[in-house]
C-alpha cells in the first residue's frame, strides 16, 4: 500500500479541519482570514484550503495554473459546508460532556498500524510526508472518536427496526430473498485482444488497476473509468446474481471472496476480469435473511435521523459565512 495514500484517506476521515495551525504542503501561503462562525468557533480560510489540499490530492494532481485554481474554486462552498456541519458535531459533543482519553487514541493508533501493517517509524514518516506530527495525528484521532461517540450516543442508539418492519420488508422485496443463494458483485472487466503482444498490455494494465484498489481508491470510480462493459454505467455494478446465471469463472472467483474483499484478476471465456463481492444473500426463506434486513433497515433509519439531527444542530446554531 501507498502509505502517503493511506494517510491521506484516513485523515480525510479523521476531519483535518478541525485542528487549526497545519497547513497545506504546498502552495503559496496565503494571507489567513476567517471565511465562517460557528457559533463561538471560527473556519479559517487555511484550514479550508488544507482539507481541499488533502481531500483533492487526486483530483488535482497534475493541474497548475488556471485550471487546478479553477478546481479549487469549484471546492470551496460545499467543502465549507462539510466543515460547518463537522464542526456543530463536535461542539455537541462537547456540550454533552463527552471526551476523549489517551488510552483511547493510542488504541486507535494500534488498530490502524495493525490493520495496515505499520510500524512506528512508517507511520510517523508517512504522517512527516503530509505534513503533520504525532500530536496533529493524535488530536485528529480524537475529534474523530469524539465524532463517533456522539453520533452513536444522540443518534445510533435512538435507532430501533421492530419483526414487523422485518417482514414487511421481506414481503414486500421476495424476489431479492426468494430462491437459493444470490450474489451481488462489481466487476471491472477488459476484453483481450486477438494480438497475443498485446494481451500482455491489457494483463499489465489490469495488475495496476488492483494495486490501485488495494491501496485504498474507489472500486466503483475504477470501474466507472476502466471497465469495457456496460455495467461502467453503474460503477461495475452487476446487481444480484443466482448461482448457474454468471460464468463459472466469476461464480468461481466470488465463492473464494468474503463481503467487501476484491479478486486478482482472472481469465473467462469473455476476457479479463477484477471482480468485488458486495453482498452474499443465502436462500431458504426469512429466517436465512432476518439479521441481513435487519441491518439494512436499521441503516436507512440511521441515515434519516442522521440527516434530521444535523439540520436541527445547524437549525439552531449561529452560523456566518464570509466566503
Amino acid at each position: 500500500m501507498k502509505k502517503t495514500l493511506l494517510i491521506t484517506c484516513f485523515m480525510i476521515a479523521v476531519l483535518s479541519c478541525l485542528l487549526p495551525g497545519v497547513h497545506a504542503a504546498e502552495g503559496p501561503v496565503l494571507l489567513d482570514r476567517v471565511v465562517a462562525t460557528v457559533n463561538d468557533e471560527v473556519i479559517t480560510w487555511s484550514e479550508l484550503m488544507n482539507v481541499i489540499i488533502i481531500d483533492g490530492r487526486q483530483l488535482l494532481g497534475g493541474l497548475t495554473g488556471e485550471e487546478r485554481e479553477n478546481k479549487i474554486r469549484e471546492a470551496e462552498r460545499p467543502v465549507l459546508n462539510n466543515l460547518i456541519e463537522m464542526k456543530l458535531q463536535i461542539q455537541e459533543a462537547r456540550r454533552m460532556n463527552l471526551d476523549v482519553n489517551a488510552s483511547e487514541i493510542d488504541g486507535a493508533i494500534e488498530e490502524i498500524r495493525t490493520k495496515y501493517g505499520l510500524t512506528e517509524e512508517t507511520l510517523t514518516n508517512s504522517l512527516k510526508a503530509e505534513g503533520l506530527t504525532p500530536e496533529d495525528y493524535r488530536a485528529r484521532l480524537a475529534d474523530q472518536i469524539l465524532l463517533q461517540k456522539v453520533i452513536n450516543f444522540a443518534v445510533r442508539n435512538n435507532v430501533a427496526v421492530s419483526d414487523k418492519e422485518i417482514q414487511q420488508y421481506y414481503a414486500d422485496n421476495i424476489g431479492e430473498f426468494d430462491g437459493g443463494e444470490k450474489i451481488r458483485i462489481r466487476q471491472i472487466f477488459f476484453a483481450l485482444p486477438q494480438d497475443s503482444s498485446q494481451k500482455e498490455v491489457v494483463e499489465a494494465k489490469a495488475r495496476e488497476i488492483a494495486q490501485r484498489i488495494s491501496s485504498g481508491e474507489d472500486f466503483a470510480k475504477l470501474a466507472g473509468e476502466f471497465s469495457e462493459d456496460q455495467s461502467r454505467a453503474f460503477g461495475g455494478d452487476l446487481g444480484y446474481i443466482s448461482r448457474g446465471s454468471a460464468l463459472k469463472e466469476i461464480e468461481d472467483a466470488a465463492a473464494a471472496l468474503n463481503k467487501g474483499e476484491v479478486s486478482s484478476p482472472f481469465r473467462s471465456p469473455a476476457g479479463l476480469h477484477i471482480i468485488k463481492l458486495e453482498d452474499r444473500i443465502e436462500g431458504g426463506g426469512i429466517d436465512k435473511v432476518r439479521d441481513k434486513i435487519r441491518e439494512t433497515l436499521l441503516q436507512k433509519a440511521f441515515e434519516v435521523r442522521y440527516r434530521e439531527w444535523k439540520a436541527g444542530l445547524r437549525e439552531k446554531a449561529f452560523i456566518e459565512i464570509k466566503l
